[in-house]
């Protein structure tokens, strides 16, 4: 397994990040000693990196992740993320709404403290918020409040937010300096997190991963299998979830799924085994991304995983036929 630094809070991550999402499900649905099965097996390998979120499940996926490491005695093996979805509702006091999230998802997992928390909300620029995030202003105001209190209580070690909106809201988040890390949009259809521009015709997220990158900002990958979208079948397997819902304007799964035809060619051209192994090599790949994260509905997806791990990421070559198809 390869490790990276996780930006500049001096952890280091495994490149292969386990989901716990109601996307894959394994962590909200799965039965308990499935859940077990899987994480041992992950920390047998080498993964070290486990994301989570209050809104998982409403709180399964936490109190489950949080039981199995217990279970197993691995707390002191791994770095756990959660998230807190703060929206419209929130403002009148978004500093105590991040706080009381962050305790109730710390009540779940069963600890005093986490090693990362991230804001899991949408962000757009001020006068743009339709109504299911939170504007700039309210980021850079009472989240970072908050964000600068449950750090300084000793709740998170670290913070972080999700990069999804306005690219230009989350340039302005990036450059106000209060975060350590920065979750990506960023896959095989829509790449323009890490290639401005490219964007499928799909949201232009403008090179955020390159900008995150250079201030020293930790990027974790996500929805780096669009929700399954890159597979090209709306197939669910057991324990999986629907698609969740659409994170960029132009990327809805019905979309992504015409958008995926190409992607078998490129698989066989680029000595791949499938859609899936090119998607997460492919992010694997990008300069800047410290973990890419997958979720995962059973343990014949994980140690799937775990082989296209070994093979590391694409060549350069391999890369850039990617970006072309999606222009």
């Amino acid at each position: 397994m390869e490790y990276r630094d996780l930006g500049k809070t001096g952890l280091k991550v495994s490149a292969l990040g386990f989901g716990c999402g109601s996307v894959g499900g394994l962590m909200v649905r799965g039965e308990a000693a499935d859940q077990k099965a899987a994480v041992a097996r992950a920390l047998d390998a080498g993964i070290t990196y486990f994301d989570t979120a209050a809104q998982y499940g409403d709180g399964l996926s936490e109190q489950n992740l949080g039981r199995v490491l217990g279970e197993l005695g691995a707390w002191n093996r791994v770095v756990v993320g959660t998230k807190a979805g703060l929206r419209v509702a929130d403002r009148p006091d978004l500093a105590g709404a991040l706080e009381r999230s962050l305790q109730a998802s710390l009540r779940r997992l069963g600890r005093d403290s986490v090693d990362l928390l991230q804001l899991h909300s949408v962000t757009f620029v001020d006068g743009a918020d339709p109504g299911r995030g939170l504007n700039l202003s309210d980021v850079l105001g009472g989240v970072t409040d908050g964000m600068r209190q449950v750090v300084q209580k000793g709740l998170t070690r670290h913070v972080g937010f999700s990069g999804l909106g306005d690219a230009a809201a989350s340039h302005e988040i990036l450059a106000g300096g209060s975060v350590e890390t920065m979750q990506a949009y960023f896959n095989v259809l829509n790449p323009s997190a890490g290639f401005a521009g490219i964007s499928g015709d799909a949201q232009d997220f403008d090179g955020i991963i390159d900008d995150a990158a250079a201030r020293g900002v930790g990027v974790i990958a996500i929805r780096v299998l669009a929700a399954g979208a890159v597979t090209g079948s709306s197939k669910r397997a057991p324990n999986a979830g629907g698609t969740g819902g659409t994170l960029v304007r132009g990327g809805e799964f019905d979309l992504d799924l015409k958008r995926s035809a190409a992607l078998p060619g490129l698989s066989k051209e680029l000595g791949c085994e499938d859609t899936v192994e090119l998607a997460f090599r492919f992010a694997l790949a990008k300069r800047g991304i410290a973990t890419v994260l997958l979720g995962f509905s059973n343990q014949g997806q994980l140690d799937s995983a775990l082989c296209w791990a070994e093979r590391g990421p694409l060549a350069a070559a391999g890369v850039r036929r990617i970006v072309e198809a999606a222009r």
